[in-house]
């Protein structure tokens, strides 16, 4: 009898374990869309504390309940290989080692510190990233993202969890669709009516960037769509059809609940094309057209393929109601390709250029934009932050290795769809056709955006390919022996279990530590950006407390994340303007000799800092700058013309190495540079004109 009362109560402490699970994973899932797809420190910090969290509970529940055990699934493999690329990345090692790993970094940086002596030493070891303050950025969201991974393929066994989960996707999808067409309607430029945007022009719902929300929108139809199709299976399986039966069932409580889905699905539809996003429109059609296929040819009896194409009909007439003319506007672009992608089948080509010199392992992951200008030929103005190709930026940042293995994840969680699609038997197997339309939207939506660099699309697309593995693995009998059963046979695994959940929680008490020094270090920055663009309009003739504020805030950002180049770029450009305010009548500026002292210790720490990230251009322009025109030093000019070579489409470095050639006597160069400096920044054009 005791037994009995210990064992009841020990299912309903599970039961809770479960639901706490069920809903720290609804939380985050809510809140990232609703917190700009959660791209600022403050909200990153946030979505590691609720996977921290997340996989706090479950490890307690396999600690406590010992009937519970972990699944066994192949895609773990790529996933641990795909972490361990970026732990190797971050790990400084022998210079002998990375030659044979990876020649191109060793060579590239040997050419950057090959004539400053007091950086010689910092070839003796190093690590195979480039910048290694985005790449542990970068390791820290894909481990965030593989744990709530681990947890749904772990976690979700019973229909009636997969069922919930869909449903809260689906609602949150469904939300963001209202804010995105209630600012297009109603809106004044501003998400949520008061958070400007860049663009002038918020029409994307909480997300900046319309592809971002199109990826978002995408996948929550997915989930939509896998509710609605497992409502209509349960529902409907072995009745007959008929006007009358379809009448009564639409007036009872599961005919609106299917009512309501497919309204979120079509306001979806709508709001994908409404939100001028090519790549989503395309994502969309062809994951429409396959999955109506992949139903007409599995199910042909049941009219499954009528349904999406009835309310792909229904989301056309409301594309007519918002905005057809633009609509059709934008999507006419496609008859040109060229033009459609504007430059991004040259930052490719590009890619493919910096892949073939970093062929294994990569340039590190997150470095796309501090390596990328160096091979950048398509001469924009805008710094190209993101490869707007996925597949291209893996392969630049990770290598062949890392695109092997996210090309092994994929392929495997498509032979778990394949698996599910081809059994069906059960209702909730039909879910596979849903989470197999946002995922194949999104996939070819990858081929033109970045959007899977958001955690709040990255994180669902980790959630629909573990809900895929959960309907793969139902009903399959595991013959792998669990790790964390309670038979004595499997101790050993049970003490493994419990050294693996340990090193997790004190990397994840790392992880946390890192992200809140971040979030910190933003906040003290945002603090600097307001007060840079106050002196600029000043034109830097601010008084010296202003200067002093300026730098103080930006040393205690810089000093809470010591090793964000950008941070410590800037601080050490405050400090020199601070101290090069006051100039002679031809413009000169004038340095007591204290100043001069500064201006080398200024110096110094640039070429500290660029250690810290070497392909960093704007760093070795300024250092250069001030070696050759402050301190009157010769190798200030090799760092100049490194700049370069690093940042060739850096309207500020053209100009400073465009000057400094005319007054070293290479006016051919020096024009060129000129003219590159104006072509990409007009505002230079009298500063350049005044110089020739």
């Amino acid at each position: 009898m005791g037994h009995n009362h210990q064992s009841a109560a020990g299912q309903v402490c599970a039961n809770q374990c479960d639901r706490a699970v069920e809903w720290l994973l609804i939380v985050l899932l809510a809140f990232m869309p609703f917190a700009f797809g959660a791209v600022a420190a403050w909200s990153e910090q946030i979505v590691l504390f609720l996977c921290a969290a997340l996989w706090a509970v479950f490890a307690a529940g396999l600690l406590l309940f010992r009937q519970r055990r972990l699944r066994w699934h192949w895609t773990y493999i790529p996933i641990l290989a795909f972490l361990l690329i970026g732990v190797v990345q971050l790990v400084p090692l022998p210079a002998g080692m990375v030659q044979v790993l990876s020649p191109g970094t060793v060579a590239t940086r040997q050419q950057l510190f090959d004539d400053a002596p007091e950086l010689q030493s910092h070839l003796r070891t190093m690590p195979l990233s480039f910048y290694p303050w985005a790449t542990g950025h970068g390791l820290r969201m894909a481990f965030a993202v593989a744990t709530v991974f681990s947890v749904v393929v772990n976690q979700y066994r019973r229909p009636a969890q997969i069922k919930r989960l869909l449903a809260a996707v689906s609602i949150t999808g469904g939300a963001v669709v209202l804010v995105c067409l209630a600012q297009n309607l109603f809106g004044n430029g501003k998400i949520y009516w008061f958070v400007p945007v860049d663009s002038g022009t918020a029409n994307s719902g909480p997300f900046v960037n319309h592809s971002h929300l199109a990826q978002f929108v995408n996948l929550s139809m997915g989930a939509a769509l896998a509710w609605l199709v497992i409502l209509v299976e349960e529902d409907w399986r072995d009745k007959r059809v008929d006007a009358a039966a379809v009448a009564d069932y639409l007036r009872s409580p599961r005919g609106k609940q299917a009512i309501i889905v497919t309204l979120l699905l079509i306001l979806g539809m709508t709001t994908v094309f409404v939100s001028l996003s090519r790549g989503g429109v395309i994502g969309l059609l062809v994951a429409t057209a396959f999955t109506t296929m992949v139903l007409s040819l599995r199910h042909p009896a049941r009219g499954h393929g009528w349904v999406l194409a009835a309310m792909a009909l229904m989301a056309f007439l409301c594309v007519l109601y918002m905005g057809f003319d633009a609509v059709y506007e934008r999507l006419a672009t496609l008859e040109n390709i060229h033009e459609a992608q504007g430059g991004r089948l040259q930052i490719v080509k590009d890619i493919l250029a910096a892949w073939v010199r970093f062929p294994m392992f990569g340039t590190g992951l997150g470095t796309h934009a501090v390596v990328y200008p160096m091979f950048d030929r398509s001469a924009l103005p805008a710094l190209a932050g993101h490869a707007e190709n996925e597949y291209a930026q893996v392969v630049e940042e990770t290598g062949a290795l890392g695109l092997i293995a996210l090309a092994a994840f994929g392929t495997l969680a498509w032979a778990s769809y394949a698996r599910v699609v081809k059994r069906a038997r059960h209702p909730i197997d039909f879910a596979a056709y849903g989470l197999g339309f946002g995922l194949l939207a999104i996939l070819i939506h990858s081929f033109s955006d970045f959007g899977q660099h958001l955690p709040a699309n990255a994180v669902l697309s980790a959630v629909f390919c573990a809900l895929l593995v959960c309907l793969d693995l139902r009903n399959r009998v595991e013959r792998r022996p669990a790790l964390g059963t309670a038979s004595a046979q499997t101790q050993g695994a049970r003490h493994i279990l419990v050294a693996l959940l340990v090193c997790s929680c004190v990397l994840w008490v790392w992880v946390l530590f890192q992200a809140d020094r971040s979030r910190l270090a933003e906040r003290h920055w945002a603090r600097v950006s307001d007060m840079a663009e106050r002196m600029i309009e000043a034109d830097w003739q601010e008084s010296d407390a202003a200067y002093a504020d300026l730098i103080s805030q930006a040393s205690q950002a810089s000093g809470l994340d010591p090793r964000n180049i950008h941070y410590r770029h800037w601080l050490n450009v405050y400090r020199w303007r601070s101290i090069s305010r006051a100039t002679d009548p031809n413009g000169m500026v004038l340095l007591s000799d204290p100043a001069m002292e500064f201006a080398r210790r200024i110096a110094q720490d640039l070429r500290d800092a660029v250690t810290l990230c070497p392909t960093f251009g704007p760093t070795w322009c300024v250092l250069g700058q001030l070696e050759y025109n402050v301190l009157g030093e010769e190798q200030g000019l090799s760092h100049l013309r490194k700049s370069f070579l690093l940042s060739p489409n850096d309207p500020t470095v053209c100009l400073v190495t465009g000057l400094t050639d005319l007054g070293c006597g290479r006016p051919q160069e020096g024009l060129a540079r000129l003219r590159k400096a104006v072509h990409l920044d007009g505002r230079f054009y009298s500063e350049v004109a005044r110089a020739c």
